[in-house]
């Protein structure tokens, strides 16, 4: 029979030896991995604004020439052409009445009332604006759109309303026709623009 001996000095020392090795290699692993995230946390953040410092780089040495057709533009007479002539917002919005009229009258509607609204300043213009109440049909009602905002100066129909209704002719001898057309009752907002001076 064996009795068992208590281990010797030599061999605590190499369990503890062995205990500190495994220690300190799992220490060194989880301190290891946790720079490895951060070296590429700033690595992926310093990339990032690398990039956007490019990005604004290429914004600056573009900013000249941008600069440059601005105010080729703001110098361009056929632009100039394109806001209403008028010296103040009172005139420009009769004019404009006067315009709607003749284009509804030659588009085959009927102009029931004109309204002027309020001039608007918008930075470097001022916004002149009439309500329009129309009626005619289907085709009137593209020849007056058409008609409006393809002129110089360029004007703009806004806030648009249409509601339509069956309507029966009466016919010469005082019948109604056995048919129906579709009238239109078209409301609108048009407006232009004046330049402001120094705009």
């Amino acid at each position: 029979m064996t009795v068992a001996t208590a281990p010797g000095w030599g061999q605590r020392l190499g369990a503890l030896a062995l205990l500190l090795l495994v220690v300190v290699g799992t220490l060194y692993l989880v301190v290891d991995q946790v720079l490895v995230a951060r070296y590429r946390f700033y690595q992926e953040r310093l990339e990032q604004q690398q990039g956007r410092l490019e990005q604004l780089e290429r914004m600056a040495t573009s900013r000249e020439p941008v600069q440059q057709l601005i105010t080729r533009i703001q110098q361009d007479r056929n632009i100039t052409a394109q806001y209403l002539p008028q010296s103040a917002p009172p005139l420009a919005a009769a004019e404009l009445q006067q315009r709607v009229k003749a284009v509804v009258e030659a588009a085959g509607g009927t102009l029931r009332s004109t309204q002027a609204l309020p001039p608007v300043e918008e930075e470097n213009a001022v916004k002149v604006a009439v309500n329009a109440t129309v009626s005619g049909d289907t085709e009137s009602l593209q020849k007056i759109l058409y008609d409006l905002e393809s002129q110089t100066p360029l004007l703009f129909v806004d806030d648009l309303n249409v509601t339509a209704r069956a309507v029966r002719q009466r016919l010469p001898n005082g019948r109604l026709a056995g048919y129906t057309r579709v009238q239109l009752n078209i409301q609108f907002e048009i407006s232009g623009y004046l330049r402001k001076e120094g705009g």
